[in-house]
């Protein structure tokens, strides 16, 4: 029973099931180095889209294959023939941890995969081509290849293979499905998402020198970019001179060549180190047509005809924007998650089948984690061994064919929670926040932003100390009473009797919204109706509460029969703010509500404290920030003023300084009134410095139709 009232409710995320994909890193130039990766990732669940960079003598990395590692989103660097230090160096730059190839199936991320053999489901009469043993470098990248251990142990298992008895046979397997071994990798390995591609683009062949190493390395990163799932277009690596041999092939290539006519020309013919000439001749060989024609790429409804011979070509145009986009890994499970404050047990079946031993990644992504901050500690709230990967939840697993997992589904206020104590040693509401927070516990805040609620808020408000203190403050500083007398006053000053009007005696407010506005504070719970009692006894004035009002008006003082105030045609109203909302008015705690509810407004997936003294560790006395908390996946802290006139450049350093203690990605410069662009400019100056963004809520967002 206890159980069922912590239920949140019914939710559905998505269960992403992906191999860990290394990117391998070879010394420049580095032919044995590029043969030694490829064999790695010919073993390898998804080695096909694992790409090989260069790392040159100081431990650089080139800008373009730098990219090519950040499209991937490989999760390890693997060394394969680089010094240590150049290598640790390289994979850091890449924000990667490095293996040494020796340990990449036993040690680090790139663990989590499995033997292409146990996700692939080959025909019986179908054996897999791979580059022939010592082959030239272009057979390697195209087909694959395993050294002589791994080739022998392959032979045993379910997955056929065998080398060519002559290359054109490589080149046929490529335009075949699933025809080489590396093709046999990408089995089950698809994208499930994809943003900045647009559509259907021309197939890809590239022309190599047998042993061109630009060129295999090349075509074996812009291949392992393509998508798999989205996109059919033909992607094959040829030698220059060969080709011309291969009886027959020439239609080979013209049965994937007819494809729906989405795009144009029908192939792309490029190569880094082939003249220009000897790609005209390759072309004519395999019956392409050079065309001027615009390259084009899309995807039409309903699907067109097939393009038809003669099938056209340009050269040497820049492929790398058909793989120019974003994507996430996976296959993909709909799971329906029933969320428990304390905990939620989470069964699927595997959108992956697998045959055999191995580890993968699960990645969760959908609305159970929306609004949460991307912060280690948040994600080992959900799981213990938890980490985000982007958006998504991911675990290291097992390869099973259905899975269990115990998680939590942290609220925002959770995660709010676990991100302060990350950085303080302990936290606890100020003064203003415990007010702030009893009237965020039941209150709609986005009221405070519509015209005139804060103005009738104040114009209600009691003056107690602080206003009080200002002006006894003042009139020392004139002389006209002394120090002493001045905090007596401000001590025992403020005790006066709340304040109370009728609508029409609210001038900071509209006339015509002036009685709405009061209603709307009463039905808010901010405020109370009552009518005033003048006593001619004893000449006191008093506020009745609605509620306590009888048909015959008595002094609440002195008993004495008395009457009610009228105008000249009924009785007046009176309108006197709630005890605690009269004095979060006093002590400024309203700025703050306002501030939190223009960006829950701006983004519902928020929780804020509305006031909290830090206590740092190490340090004995606490620090004050007036709003901190998370909103739209972000960490947010900063200080919120009445009036800008008040952020002097040391308070905008302190300010910024604190955010930056807090680790926030966001810093909030606030007031009622307009911000100066002086104080923008230096805030901004200061946020640049520290790294954290810089977000200023000012009258244009808090009182946008204010009168």
């Amino acid at each position: 029973m206890e159980q069922l009232l912590e239920y949140r409710g019914q939710m559905v995320m998505q269960a992403a099931i992906l191999p860990a994909r290394a990117v391998y890193l070879i010394n420049e130039g580095s032919s044995e180095g590029f043969r030694r990766a490829v064999q790695e990732a010919s073993t390898r669940w998804g080695g096909i889209s694992e790409p090989i960079i260069e790392v040159l003598a100081d431990g650089t990395v080139l800008s373009g294959q730098s990219q090519v590692a950040e499209l991937s989103q490989a999760v390890g660097a693997v060394n394969v023939d680089v010094p240590d230090e150049q290598a640790s160096q390289a994979a850091a730059a890449l924000g990667l941890k490095c293996v040494p190839i020796a340990r990449a199936d036993q040690d680090g991320s790139t663990r989590f995969t499995t033997h292409p053999s146990h996700t692939v489901r080959s025909r019986a009469d179908w054996t897999h081509v791979l580059a022939s043993e010592r082959g030239n470098l272009w057979e390697v990248a195209a087909a694959g290849d395993l050294h002589q251990d791994a080739f022998t142990e392959m032979q045993r298992s379910t997955l056929p293979i065998r080398r060519p008895r002559s290359a054109d046979e490589i080149g046929r397997a490529q335009v075949d499905i699933m025809g080489t071994l590396l093709q046999q990798t990408a089995a089950q390995a698809g994208e499930f998402k994809i943003s900045g591609m647009f559509g259907e683009t021309p197939g890809v062949i590239w022309v190599t020198e047998p042993d061109g190493f630009e060129d295999c390395l090349t075509f074996w990163n812009v291949r392992a970019l393509r998508s798999s799932t989205f996109s059919h277009a033909p992607m094959i690596l040829l030698p220059v001179d060969d080709v011309k041999h291969w009886i027959g092939f020439e239609r080979n290539l013209a049965r994937v060549l007819a494809r729906p006519a989405e795009f144009s020309p029908d192939v792309i013919v490029v190569s880094c180190g082939v003249d220009q000439e000897k790609l005209h001749t390759l072309a004519a060989v395999l019956g392409l047509e050079p065309t001027e024609e615009k390259v084009r790429m899309g995807r039409s409804w309903p699907v067109p005809e097939l393009r038809q011979p003669p099938f056209t070509c340009r050269f040497n145009l820049d492929v790398r924007e058909f793989v120019d986009f974003e994507r996430e890994h996976g296959a993909i499970a709909s799971v329906d998650i029933h969320v428990f404050a304390s905990g939620s047990t989470v069964r699927f079946p595997s959108p992956v089948t697998f045959d055999g031993p191995g580890a993968t990644l699960v990645r969760f992504s959908g609305r159970p984690f929306d609004g949460l901050p991307r912060r280690s500690s948040v994600a080992s709230l959900v799981h213990k061994h938890a980490t985000w990967h982007g958006d998504s939840i991911q675990l290291n697993t097992a390869a099973r064919n259905s899975y269990q997992f115990d998680l939590l589904v942290p609220s925002l206020d959770q995660a709010r929670t676990r991100v302060l104590l990350d950085v303080t040693e302990r936290y606890q509401l100020s003064d203003k926040g415990r007010m702030g927070a009893a009237l965020q516990e039941n209150s709609d805040l986005t009221v405070l932003l519509e015209s005139g609620m804060f103005e009738a808020l104040v114009e209600l408000m009691t003056p107690r100390s602080k206003t009080l203190t200002k002006e006894v403050k003042a009139l020392a500083a004139e002389g006209i009473i002394d120090d002493n007398l001045a905090k007596l006053i401000a001590r025992w000053g403020s005790r006066t009797e709340r304040r109370y009007l009728p609508a029409q005696q609210l001038g900071q407010v509209s006339k015509s919204s002036r009685a709405e506005i009061a209603e709307k504070l009463c039905a808010l719970g901010w405020a109370e109706r009552g009518l005033k009692v003048t006593c001619s006894r004893c000449g006191l004035d008093n506020f009745v509460p609605m509620a306590r009002v009888s048909s015959v008006a008595s002094c609440p003082g002195c008993s004495a029969l008395a009457t009610y105030t009228t105008d000249p045609s009924t009785l007046t109203i009176f309108y006197r703010l709630d005890t605690l909302v009269d004095r979060a008015v006093d002590q400024g705690v309203f700025p703050h509500l306002m501030v939190i509810a223009a960006l829950a407004k701006a983004d519902p997936l928020s929780s804020f404290l509305p006031g909290v003294d830090l206590y740092f560790p190490g340090e004995s006395r606490s620090v004050e920030v007036d709003v901190f908390g998370i909103c739209g996946g972000k960490v947010m802290a900063g200080e919120i003023k009445t009036s800008a006139s008040e952020f002097s450049e040391d308070q905008m350093r302190r300010d910024v300084d604190l955010s930056a203690r807090l680790r926030a990605d966001v810093h909030i410069l606030a007031a009622i009134d307009a911000v100066p662009s002086a104080s923008r400019d230096f805030s901004q100056a200061l946020c640049d410095a520290a790294g954290i963004e810089l977000r200023v809520l000012d009258k244009e967002h808090l009182r946008p139709t204010a009168a």
